[in-house]
């Protein structure tokens, strides 16, 4: 759990950079499309004119060689001119003119006098026309722009020059009213609604990291909001992954873990104070009174006795304390193959004194399919066994029942070890706190021992990667441990 939340470390700065970065790549893209458009609508709008400036040189070179045809000894005359020509509408779409190589004006649609040299953009457009159309944009101001298009007519020597102001305004009006003004409040909706699902999409690790903040003050009933952690939650999925929905979960079955540790360490410590508390106090009593003359001399060697059995349960104790802390970890090398069937006749002919006590009947139910060898270390199994079948004997009334079943799990490759009595059994809900240290079901803890050795069973089998739980017994009512062993690997 730990390393899982560790990769999904709570940063809002990261969150922050993400929704910094996405508002200005918005902002590039968006200028970039924008300027891509003016382009091609500036573009667009010059080359129309300049289609529309060839076609006025062309129309007046066609006009005035049909014209010279009409009347080949006819003087060029503005007025005449400006009847033939077919380009009359012309006049309003910019300058014409009909010039020599030498720029003399032979026929303009301007206040230029006929004969006059026109001047030295015209003169440059008919050198460089060459028997092509020539044309040329030349820069006025930010908005306009002059365009001179030249074309000769046919071999007489003349040429058609044509000069007309490209307003590039309604161009940036329009560009302004279909694209600028739409693409700016997109943006800015996009941009809102960016800030808008980032800013929810963070919430969780706001709540994350407030949740934190107040464990690491000491506060751990702290709990992320279900919201944030439930896939159920409508609002609780809008996040910028599910990874965040986990680690909102993760975050709280760390504090819950945390939580439950604090409570396990200070009835481990209330547990220690009183089961040391409950001798040391004997022992106290005994010596001051042996030492104030209330216990007379002659029964100091019964008391020092009692105080000697007082010691040994501290020892004990303290034993139990160390080993439990330890035994999760088996060494490799005490690692061997055992028969689990002597084994549990062995525990069995040692506990036989206890059973013949209580008059318990106990039976043995070892399926021998696929063999009874199982692998560990043979004295901390051997342990759980006794700890189990001990437990059992003692809730299990006179005349009671105890089987001890097992079989082969060969896909799992453990063998299953059921330990089963007649007893009282254990509430449903007390099953799973049977195994924590210093757990007894009788709260008054006037049975014997320190409500360690079904912890030390857990510990065991843990250290071997087994687990261990409580049921109730099918057949004999009472409780039923069910643990398994480790099968001997493979040797092929």
């Amino acid at each position: 759990m730990a390393g899982s939340l560790h990769n999904k470390s709570v940063n809002t700065d990261f969150a922050v950079f993400l929704n910094t970065f996405l508002i200005i790549s918005t902002v590039v893209v968006f200028a970039v499309l924008v300027f891509v458009s003016y382009q091609n609508m500036y573009n667009q709008y010059l080359d129309d004119a300049m289609v529309e400036s060839t076609d006025i040189c062309t129309d007046v070179a066609v006009d005035y060689a049909d014209f010279m045809i009409k009347y080949p000894d006819s003087t060029i005359r503005n007025d005449l001119m400006d009847l033939y020509l077919d380009s009359i509408y012309m006049t309003s779409k910019g300058e014409v003119y009909i010039v020599d190589t030498e720029g003399t004006i032979y026929y303009t649609n301007t206040d230029y006098p006929q004969g006059s040299t026109a001047g030295n953009d015209i003169r440059f457009a008919v050198s460089s026309s060459n028997s092509r159309i020539y044309q040329n944009v030349q820069e006025i101001s930010a908005s306009l722009s002059k365009l001179i298009t030249c074309t000769n007519i046919g071999t007489t020597g003349l040429f058609v020059v044509h000069v007309a102001k490209v307003d590039f305004s309604e161009v940036i009006n329009e560009f302004m009213t279909i694209m600028v003004y739409p693409v700016i409040v997109s943006m800015a909706a996009a941009i809102a609604l960016l800030v808008g699902f980032t800013g929810i999409a963070i919430r969780p690790l706001r709540a994350i990291s407030k949740t934190i903040g107040k464990v690491s003050e000491g506060d751990l009933t702290a709990r992320v909001d279900d919201k944030f952690t439930s896939y159920g939650n409508r609002t609780g999925m809008l996040t910028l992954s599910s990874d965040l929905t986990d680690m909102a979960g993760e975050v709280n079955i760390m504090i819950e873990t945390l939580e439950n540790q604090e409570k396990d360490r200070a009835m481990f410590i209330s547990s220690v104070a009183h089961d040391i508390r409950t001798p040391l106090t004997s022992i106290n009593g005994f010596v001051t009174a042996m030492t104030d003359g209330t216990i007379p001399p002659e029964l100091h060697d019964k008391y020092l006795g009692k105080i000697k059995y007082e010691v040994d349960r501290i020892r004990t104790l303290v034993v139990s304390m160390t080993e439990a802390s330890s035994l999760s970890h088996v060494d490799p090398s005490l690692m061997e193959e055992f028969d689990l069937m002597n084994v549990v006749e062995d525990m069995l002919s040692e506990l036989e004194p206890q059973l013949n006590a209580k008059r318990i009947k106990a039976e043995a139910r070892i399926n021998e399919d696929g063999g009874t060898l199982v692998y560990g270390e043979v004295h901390q199994l051997n342990r759980v066994l006794i700890n189990i079948v001990t437990n059992a004997i003692k809730f299990t009334p006179e005349d009671g029942r105890i089987i001890i079943s097992s079989y082969l799990d060969k896909k799992e490759k453990v063998r299953v070890i059921s330990v089963e009595d007649s007893g009282p059994g254990v509430e449903p809900a007390k099953r799973s706190k049977v195994f924590d240290s210093f757990y007894k079901a009788d709260p008054s803890r006037k049975q014997e021992g320190f409500g360690l050795g079904l912890y030390i069973c857990k510990q065991i089998l843990s250290g071997h990667n087994q687990l261990i739980r409580l049921e109730e017994s099918p057949e004999l009512g009472g409780a039923m441990f069910i643990f398994s062993f480790p099968t001997p690997p493979s040797k092929a």
